[in-house]
């Protein structure tokens, strides 16, 4: 079992470590009137307002993880897929976005809303389709429990 909420929590976790560097860079940087041309403050205030909004979007993701549907038989958000690829069955776990893009083990976390994912969202074992030029099969789904 992956356990989302952790992996969301580290996430939230590394990006409160660049708000607390950013704040630091942003409150010891020279301010406009003591330096015509130093932007560090300025470009620090703007790293803070994106890294707040991609933290706001961390906790709207931990409320969606607390409403995931329950396993049934379907390749939906929190189900660990094999699939038989062109080169050998790999495992994914279908994850919500903003989730994706890495790997625990041997399962790679594969966001519902990347192009592989939407080639197989809602289907069965059995189901076959191509991607990128390759033959693909789902021959395994199991809940994430």
């Amino acid at each position: 079992m992956i356990d989302l909420n952790q992996v969301l929590q580290e996430k939230i976790a590394l990006l409160d470590r660049q708000l607390a560097s950013a704040k630091f860079t942003r409150d010891h940087a020279a301010t406009p009137t003591e330096s015509g041309s130093d932007k560090t403050r300025q470009n620090a205030e703007q790293l803070m307002d994106s890294l707040g909004d991609a933290k706001k979007k961390l906790k709207l993701l931990e409320l969606a993880l607390n409403k995931l549907p329950p396993f049934n038989h379907l390749a939906t958000p929190n189900t660990l897929v094999t699939l038989r690829t062109p080169l050998g069955n790999k495992e994914f776990l279908l994850v919500p976005e903003g989730l994706g893009g890495r790997s625990i083990g041997s399962v790679f976390l594969l966001s519902v809303e990347s192009p592989l994912a939407k080639s197989f969202l809602n289907q069965k074992v059995g189901y076959t389709f191509s991607f990128n030029g390759g033959a693909y099969q789902i021959i395994f789904l199991h809940p994430n429990l």
